[in-house]
C-alpha cells in the first residue's frame, strides 16, 4: 500500500559528533582535551531542494514529479529517501523550516519543547480572530492560534474538564446511544440501497457531530437519522456544512499562496462568513444549554438535569479566570476540531478491517467475549478490556495518520543529527514517515494491530513513533474523548456487521486533515 522507506542517516546528516569514553585514571591530560566534543554544524548546511531569493524552495517543490498538492506525503516521501531524515527548506520571505522523519529526534525536539511548547498557529484563524468585528475576541483566539502565556491561561483551565478520566467516562452511555441509533441508520441504508451511499462520509459527520454534541453542548442535535427536510436534519447538516467549509477554506488558503495576506481573497472571505456562521451556531447553542441548566439550578447554581455529576460545559462556565468568551471559543473549536478528525480516522478504520478479514474477525472475538450481545450502555469496564479494539485504532493512526506533521517553533537552540538548529525556526516532525519506515515498524505495509500488543511481537516501538495527538502539554485536549468515541463505534459495529468493501482502494489525501479520497461504499452484512 506504501512505499517502504529506508531513513539510514546519510553521510551529510550525521555531523561531525565525535565522543570518546576513557575508564582509565591515568588519562593524560592531552587525551582528555581530545575527547571534547565538535561543534555541531550550523543549520544552514542541513540538506535540502535549492532556495530561491524571494520565493525560498518553492520552485523547487512545485517541479519535483512527486508534488502533488493533494498528496503532499509523497513529495515528502520522496524528499526524506534523497536528502536523508533531516531537511532544510525555506518558505518565500526567507522564514526557514526543518522537517525531521526520525522517532529520536521527534523525541528530543518534544523534550525540548516541554515548558510552553510553541507551535506555528493556523495564520488565518487568528489574522480573522484578531481583526473580528468589534473586537470581539479581544486578541485571544482561543488554544488552537495561540502560544505563550494567553495559550497556558486557556489550556491550564480547560484541560481537567477535558482530560479527566471520570468527567469523560461520564458520557460514554450517552455517546453510546448516539452509536446505537448510527448501527440503526446504518441498517437502514444497507436495506436501502444494499451498501452505502456515495455520501456515507456525511453519515460519519452526523455521528462525529452528535458525538461530541453530548460533551461540549450537554445535547444532542438530533440529525442522526432524522427524516429529511426536518428542522433537527438542517441544523445538522448546516453545522456540518460549515465545519467543512472551515476545513477545506483553511486548506486552502494555508497551503497556497498566501494572497490572503495581501487582501481578503474570495476564499479568505469564504472562511471568515463560515467562521461567523459558526459562532453564531454555538452561542445559540450553549444559551439554550445554559437555559436548561438553569432550570435545574438552585443554590450551587448550574446543574444538569439527570443522573450526570460532572459536566464539561458547566464546569467550564464556572472556572474562574475563563470569561464567557474563552468558553464560547473553545466550545466552537470544539465543535470544528471533532468533526473531521474522528470521522474521517474511523472511515478509515473501517476500510482497513474490510480489506483484513482475519483482523475484523478477532476483533469481532474480543467484542463478543466482552460485549457480547448486551444492547443496553457500554461501560467504563467494558471499554478497559477492549485491548484488541485500541490496537486497531492505534494500527489506523500508523497506516492513515491524522495530520501530515506535528509542529513546533523552537524556544531555545536543539542540535539534531549534528546540526545546531537555532531557537524561532519551526521544526515538522513527520511523525507519518516514520510509520510508514520499514526500520521503526517491520512488515509496514500490513495491517497488524498486534504489534501493539504489551509483549511488542513485532518488536519494541518508540513511544515518539506515532503521535496522532501530540504529546506533553500540547497534546490535543479533546484526546480522551475521541478515543472513546472510536472505541464506542467499533465495539458496536463489530458487534452487529461484518464490514466489506468490493471497490477501488481508498488513499489519503492532504487537506488540513487526511480525508479518504474515495466514496466509503462498504457493505455492512448483519451477524
Amino acid at each position: 500500500m506504501f512505499q517502504t522507506l529506508l531513513l539510514r542517516p546519510s553521510s551529510a546528516g550525521l555531523g561531525r559528533v565525535v565522543l570518546q569514553r576513557f575508564t582509565s585514571t591515568t588519562a593524560s591530560s592531552q587525551q582528555l582535551a581530545e575527547a571534547v566534543l565538535e561543534e555541531p554544524r550550523p543549520a544552514t548546511e542541513i540538506p535540502g531542494p535549492r532556495a530561491y531569493p524571494i520565493v525560498g524552495s518553492i520552485p523547487s517543490m512545485m517541479m519535483d514529479k512527486e508534488f502533488d498538492v493533494k498528496r503532499l506525503h509523497k513529495y515528502w516521501i520522496s524528499v526524506i529517501k534523497r536528502y536523508g531524515p533531516i531537511v532544510r527548506m525555506v518558505n518565500p520571505g526567507r522564514l526557514v523550516f526543518v522537517a525531521i522523519a526520525n522517532p529520536e529526534d521527534c523525541e528530543k525536539l518534544n523534550r525540548a519543547s516541554t515548558d510552553q511548547p510553541q507551535r506555528t498557529p493556523l495564520l488565518t484563524l487568528k489574522r480573522l480572530r484578531d481583526n473580528w468585528t468589534d473586537n470581539y475576541f479581544e486578541k485571544r483566539g482561543g488554544i488552537i492560534v495561540e502560544n505563550g502565556d494567553e495559550w497556558w491561561r486557556v489550556r491550564s483551565r480547560v484541560q481537567t474538564a477535558m482530560l479527566k478520566p471520570m468527567v469523560v467516562r461520564e458520557y460514554l452511555a450517552e455517546m453510546d446511544d448516539v452509536t446505537l441509533t448510527f448501527m440503526d441508520r446504518i441498517q437502514e441504508l444497507q436495506d436501502k440501497h444494499g451498501q452505502m451511499p456515495d455520501n456515507f462520509q456525511e453519515e460519519l459527520y452526523k455521528w462525529a457531530l452528535e458525538s461530541v454534541g453530548v460533551v461540549a453542548l450537554d445535547r444532542r442535535f438530533g440529525c442522526l437519522g432524522a427524516p429529511p427536510g426536518s428542522e433537527a436534519a438542517r441544523r445538522g447538516e448546516e453545522l456540518i456544512t460549515v465545519v467543512n467549509n472551515l476545513f477545506s477554506s483553511m486548506a486552502a488558503l494555508e497551503m497556497g499562496t498566501q494572497m490572503w495576506r495581501l487582501f481578503p481573497t474570495p476564499t479568505y472571505k469564504k472562511l471568515r462568513d463560515n467562521h461567523a456562521k459558526l459562532l453564531k451556531i454555538v452561542t445559540e447553542q450553549v444559551a439554550e444549554t445554559v437555559a436548561l441548566l438553569n432550570e435545574g439550578g438552585g443554590e450551587g447554581g448550574l446543574q444538569l438535569p439527570g443522573a450526570r455529576q460532572h459536566s464539561v460545559l458547566t464546569q467550564l462556565l464556572s472556572t474562574p479566570g475563563l470569561t464567557q468568551k474563552d468558553v464560547l471559543t473553545f466550545i466552537m473549536d470544539i465543535v470544528f476540531a471533532g468533526i473531521d478528525t474522528t470521522s474521517h480516522t474511523m472511515g478509515f478504520c473501517l476500510y482497513l478491517l474490510a480489506k483484513n478479514p482475519e483482523v475484523q474477525k478477532k476483533l469481532q472475538k474480543e467484542v463478543d467475549e466482552v460485549v457480547g450481545d448486551l444492547q443496553g450502555p457500554l461501560t467504563p469496564q467494558h471499554m478497559a478490556r477492549l485491548s484488541y479494539a485500541k490496537a486497531v485504532i492505534k494500527e489506523t493512526f500508523r497506516i492513515f495518520p491524522l495530520t501530515m506533521a506535528l509542529v513546533r517553533i523552537l524556544t531555545q537552540d536543539l542540535v539534531l543529527q549534528g546540526y545546531r538548529i537555532p531557537a524561532g525556526t519551526n521544526v515538522l516532525a513527520l511523525n507519518p514517515l516514520i510509520g510508514w519506515d520499514a526500520s521503526v515498524f517491520p512488515r509496514p505495509d500490513e495491517f497488524l494491530p498486534e504489534r501493539w500488543h504489551r509483549d511488542r511481537p513485532l518488536g519494541d516501538i518508540h513511544p515518539f513513533a506515532i503521535l496522532p495527538f501530540g504529546a506533553g502539554s500540547r497534546m490535543c485536549v479533546g484526546r480522551r474523548v475521541a478515543e472513546q468515541e472510536m472505541y464506542t463505534l467499533l465495539a458496536r459495529v463489530a458487534q452487529r456487521f461484518t464490514v466489506e468493501y468490493h471497490h477501488e482502494d481508498v488513499e489519503a489525501l492532504n487537506g488540513l486533515v487526511f480525508y479518504p479520497s474515495r466514496p466509503l461504499t462498504f457493505t455492512f452484512l448483519p451477524r
